[in-house]
């Protein structure tokens, strides 16, 4: 064994229990990308050129924009099965990717994949250890490198990436302030997959108004009937509704507050709730989004037979409207913006609610960030039925569905509340 294996192997120890083949990216606890790089000779592999002794193919790519309002770029290293069964059992792959900027920064990562007992079918499969980063616009040079941490072999390639600015982007200063590259962390799991709380870059917001405002982000977590007991459909919309939850948390207010809460049509409540946010407390907000609070089994005729009323959005509504304090004795009362992100509300009753007390509409503001269904005979989104249950309050309804659709949502918030 060379000095370069027992190195990297003194490095990347995990256990594999109950798995014959583990792919990537998997990454050991307590080995930092740091202690990984320091621990193969990098540059002077660069300087030797490209080679692949193990059979192999990497696409590095730009995705475009992200929901999380980030762009999105990827690097994929493929493998196949019948060159992996090659490898003796134990082998360990690891694949190393370096970006440098045109300033010189270097952001690395890395991801490998073990191999244990292996069985004949495997043969047949292909096996990708991937890399998934958030990047600015511009051009870049990725190296990427695999590494057999038995014998030392090695391949090395470079590619250039160019990242394409967004034309007419809504939000051209979101990205002030953030790093050129930003790995995702390749071990979170259930909700994290969707908030990714392992990105610490933060959107550059800012939200100057010409007095005080209180903005309210309420978002309906309802595992509502509308996903008639699907897991996936619900967290579909999660998965817009997550992203969309965090970049608006991440609006900073010149004067005033923004609070953010989930609320429970169905059962009635608020599940959590945060004010005067700074960063969102996710841990907690994480907590009410466990898979047992997803979406049960229903009856599909009893669902037909009796709808469930969203009379707690409303009463939500009214009670903060209620209660906003003012911000300073000279100011008065803050302007009181609601942003209600929400899932299409066509199974609900909106029999006999009440209209909003008259005088409410002078003090607040309703922007409904509404999920949109790619089958749209399936669910219109009773949008006329949530503008009239919250009459007389002025309603901006916006579906939301892309990536892009969400930066326009959020552009066209910040404008026309900056302007009010």
């Amino acid at each position: 064994m060379t000095k370069l294996s027992l190195r990297l192997v003194a490095f990347l120890t995990a256990a594999w229990f109950g798995f014959l083949f583990v792919p990537g990216p998997l990454r050991a606890q307590d080995v930092s990308v740091e202690k990984v790089f320091a621990a193969v000779p990098i540059d002077q592999w660069i300087k030797t050129g490209p080679q692949a002794p193990i059979p192999w193919k990497v696409r590095v790519q730009p995705y475009g924009l992200s929901l999380h309002q980030r762009l999105l770029a990827h690097i994929d290293v493929e493998l196949a099965g019948k060159e992996l069964v090659k490898h003796p059992q134990g082998d360990r792959l690891v694949a190393l990717v370096q970006v440098s900027d045109a300033g010189g920064h270097l952001f690395r990562d890395y991801s490998y994949v073990a191999l244990q007992e292996i069985p004949p079918q495997f043969k047949k499969l292909k096996v990708f250890l991937n890399s998934n980063f958030f990047v600015l616009p511009g051009d870049y040079k990725v190296t990427v490198a695999l590494i057999d941490d038995r014998t030392g072999e090695h391949n090395l390639m470079e590619a250039p990436l160019h990242v394409e600015p967004m034309k007419d982007d809504p939000l051209p200063g979101s990205w002030s302030g953030l790093p050129a590259v930003e790995f995702l962390g390749p071990a979170v799991e259930g909700p994290d997959t969707l908030f990714r709380p392992d990105v610490a870059g933060k959107l550059n917001l800012p939200l100057a108004t010409k007095r005080p405002v209180r903005v309210d982000v309420l978002a309906d977590v309802t595992a509502s009937d509308l996903f008639r007991g699907s897991t996936r459909f619900y967290h579909r919309y999660l998965s817009v509704a997550l992203p969309l939850l965090k970049a608006l948390s991440q609006i900073n207010l010149e004067q005033g507050s923004l609070s953010v809460a989930m609320l429970d049509l169905r059962r009635r409540r608020v599940t959590f709730e945060q004010d005067a946010v700074k960063t969102l407390d996710w841990p907690r907000a994480r907590a009410v989004l466990a898979p047992e609070n997803g979406p049960a089994t229903i009856d599909i005729k009893a669902l037909e037979q009796h709808r469930e009323s969203p009379a707690f959005l409303q009463d939500e509504l009214l009670r903060r409207l209620n209660h906003a304090a003012p911000e300073t004795s000279q100011a008065g009362e803050p302007f009181h913006v609601f942003v209600v992100i929400g899932s299409p509300m066509d199974f609900y009753s909106f029999r006999n609610l009440p209209h909003m007390p008259p005088g409410a509409e002078e003090k607040c503001v309703v922007y409904y960030l509404q999920f949109a269904l790619l089958n749209t005979q399936y669910a219109d989104g009773a949008v006329g039925n949530v503008r009239n249950m919250l009459k007389p309050l002025t309603v901006h309804a916006i579906k939301v569905r892309s990536a892009e659709s969400i930066r326009h949502a959020l552009a066209r918030i910040l404008e026309e509340v900056g302007s009010m």
